[in-house]
């Protein structure tokens, strides 16, 4: 059987039209983190103490819905007896850990409304293709820390996007300070 040039051709276009239309990558709706890095910064003289250090984490979203609309939200204001309500305006949870005793002990911060969470802008991409991948890096204020006597720390970090997908909460290694 003989096949004509032509169809073949067509078969060929309409093959390469159709792989060239999916998607090049498809991600779970739940978001997914991965740790990259930390690198401590001084801001102005390093005898002055005043420290950040850049956390960064890989992260992947299928349905792209990561971020806040409205970052001056009317959950702006923290009443502890409605706790619950000023933490669901974050989206990128941090937990600060200190080393004590040989033993990773998880450190609150100072102030339980100034926690080290963050309000990330909206990522959601315009178009047919919502899937998001990228780097997130973040400031952590590191001048009133440590409180303890050790010599190193760890991050602890997790996402949840507009639906209320949660990423599994990921660890930084010890990082010597």
């Amino acid at each position: 059987m003989r096949i004509n040039p032509t169809k073949l051709l067509l078969l060929i276009g309409l093959g390469l039209a159709f792989v060239s239309c999916e998607q090049n990558q498809k991600f779970v709706d739940q978001p997914n983190l991965q740790w990259r890095t930390a690198k401590i910064k001084y801001l102005g003289d390093s005898a002055d103490n005043r420290r950040v250090i850049d956390l960064t984490v890989y992260f992947t979203d299928g349905d792209g819905d990561i971020g806040r609309e409205d970052l001056n939200g009317s959950n702006d204001t923290c009443i502890l007896s409605d706790y619950a309500s000023f933490l669901e305006r974050f989206d990128l949870f941090i937990y600060y850990y200190e080393k004590v005793n040989g033993q990773f002990r998880q450190i609150p911060p100072s102030d339980s409304c100034l926690p080290f969470h963050n309000i990330l802008p909206n990522l959601s991409p315009i178009g047919q293709n919502k899937t998001l991948e990228g780097d997130i890096t973040t400031p952590f204020d590191y001048s009133n820390y440590p409180l303890n006597t050790t010599d190193s720390i760890k991050f602890e970090l997790q996402l949840i996007d507009i639906a209320g997908n949660k990423s599994t909460r990921i660890s930084s290694p010890a990082i010597g300070i």
